[in-house]
């Protein structure tokens, strides 16, 4: 299924040269930034946990005994 959106022709035309530059859909291209951002904000969001973790002393204490426990466990496999 396919719905139409409406875009800047400052967009379009940068979906279009993308497109054709790598010679696929604009489809695809739209997909792809839409899967880019995603990916991004998921990450923006991971590392501000981290930094809030980070700023709690007892919490991040916790993080580093668990990648010290951890770290043995990366010698069982195989």
């Amino acid at each position: 299924m396919s719905t139409t959106i409406r875009v800047t022709d400052e967009a379009r035309q940068r979906i279009v040269r993308l497109a054709e530059q790598d010679d696929r859909s604009m489809t695809a291209i739209v997909d792809d930034a839409l899967d880019a951002l995603e990916r991004r904000r998921f990450f923006d969001r991971f590392n501000n946990r981290y930094a809030e973790l980070a700023e709690d002393g007892a919490a991040w204490s916790e993080v580093l005994d668990e990648r010290i426990v951890e770290a043995g466990a990366l010698g069982d496999s195989g």
